[in-house]
């Protein structure tokens, strides 16, 4: 079996100090290998590096994020075939949380794993989303 692996450049990825945080803390954004496309987890920073105030703008901003790691990889959302989200207060934001999927997921759906966790990596965060696609050829 080969394997590719993904670190993307792009400035929504930047890491304090230089480089992105793929570099800093030495994952790949994405994997590419046996016919599917393993992305790392998705946060819901602000492209400067910021928490939003808002919990809907951190769904926002975590799924743009995989989105764009998943065209990095020449992949689309419809590609998905499992979602996994982890939530910090999931059940005060679930709602809110479903709207922004629905946006992002397109059918047929995903297999999809949702947990209620105690924190994540930076405080205030509330959300981090990973997947896998089929990768495209």
């Amino acid at each position: 079996m080969t394997k590719k692996t993904y670190a993307s450049k792009n400035p929504m990825f930047a890491a304090a100090g230089g480089g992105t945080i793929f570099d800093k803390f030495q994952y790949s954004s994405a994997v590419k290998a046996g016919g599917l496309v393993f992305v790392a987890g998705q946060i819901g920073l602000n492209s400067d590096g910021t928490i939003p105030e808002k919990p809907e703008q951190q769904f926002v901003n975590a799924f743009e994020r995989l989105k764009l790691v998943l065209e990095e990889t020449g992949c689309e959302m419809d590609d998905l075939v499992e979602l996994v989200s982890y939530h910090v207060g999931l059940t005060s934001h679930l709602a809110d949380f479903m709207k922004v999927k629905e946006k992002y997921v397109p059918g047929p759906f995903p297999t999809w794993t949702i947990l209620d966790i105690a924190g994540l990596a930076r405080p205030g965060l509330i959300i981090e989303i990973k997947a896998v696609a089929a990768a495209r050829d």
